[in-house]
């Protein structure tokens, strides 16, 4: 019988950072249903069943998800400088999760389509700094019980009213892990003032901040190093954060082909190992770093030295 679950996903089922949505239907797992009961629950997901329109022009009308654990609307917090401050939110039952862009082991990144709005140049979504998640042990990247991701919306012609069109592919994972659909529309005001203006603040508060090349120099130290004589083929890094902000993560993202497994080894240490990497590579190889404090979080890029294998 075909199952519908959580899937354990192995680092080597990616395709570059993402995981195939083809690989969250899998054998038997702890968290499974039959098929039959899949198949009632996915039609419904992917119905949108919108609440009632509330009054508030500075935010859509809730878009429901996963039979209620779910639901997302679009707001907006005001203009300023020629840029929209606009956010998806995110709702999630206490114990659901849903996944950053790059989502570890299980689940998928999310996705979004602006297409269909209105005297829109550019909308640019930022993400939050993600938590490692532990999912029956599997290793995913994200958030529990919700997130709200900001959005710069650079409109056209700043002139003329710009109106938001969301169409948002996520998933969420609670009893079982399953892909879900919302769609949100929204006439950004371009004056008064915004109820939701705070809780965008709060969230792009939780941010990554690029650090600047001089502070990454100053703060960063990597060294290289290789793994147990078994597999001394295989380079690994060792990364030590002399900031003064605690560290208490590090998430790692490659180009095409690469795939990252990060540790914390100590206090301020991490180690970092390529779980997928092009066959028969030397050279130096970018990888975008997000660190992360209790009350802060910083994102790099730093240089990869590979050396050629013996």
């Amino acid at each position: 019988m075909t199952i519908l679950c959580k899937s354990p996903s192995s680092p080597f089922a990616r395709v570059g950072n993402l995981v195939r949505p083809v690989d969250m239907l899998v054998s038997a797992w702890r968290f499974c249903q039959s098929i039959r009961a899949a198949s009632f629950a996915l039609a419904t997901l992917f119905s949108l069943a919108g609440l009632p329109a509330k009054s508030d022009p500075f935010a859509s009308s809730w878009s429901e998800q996963a039979r209620g654990t779910a639901r997302m609307r679009l707001i907006a917090g005001g203009f300023s400088k020629g840029v929209y401050d606009a956010a998806v939110e995110i709702k999630l039952s206490p114990k659901a999760v849903t996944y950053w862009r790059l989502s570890g082991e299980a689940g998928v990144p999310p996705q979004f389509s602006f297409t269909g709005s209105e005297n829109v140049a550019n909308a640019e979504v930022l993400y939050p700094a993600p938590n490692r998640l532990d999912e029956g042990g599997i290793e995913a990247f994200g958030y529990r019980g919700g997130v709200t991701f900001p959005i710069r919306v650079t409109p056209r012609d700043a002139t003329k009213p710009s109106g938001l069109a969301l169409t948002f592919d996520y998933a969420v994972c609670e009893r079982i892990c399953v892909p879900v659909k919302g769609h949100a529309e929204l006439l950004l005001p371009q004056g008064g003032d915004s109820p939701e203006r705070m809780a965008i603040m709060a969230a792009k508060a939780l941010v990554p901040s690029i650090l600047p090349s001089a502070e990454v120099a100053k703060n960063v130290v990597i060294s290289a190093g290789t793994d147990t004589p078994a597999d001394h083929a295989k380079p690994h890094w060792s990364l030590v954060w002399k900031g003064t902000m605690p560290a208490i993560d590090l998430f790692a993202e490659g180009p095409d082909g690469w795939a990252f497994e990060t540790h914390k080894t100590g206090p301020n240490s991490f180690s970092l190992v390529p779980v997928e990497m092009p066959d028969a590579f030397a050279g130096r190889v970018s990888a975008r770093l997000t660190l992360t404090g209790a009350h802060k979080a910083y994102e790099f890029t730093l240089p990869l030295a590979v050396a050629k294998a013996p």
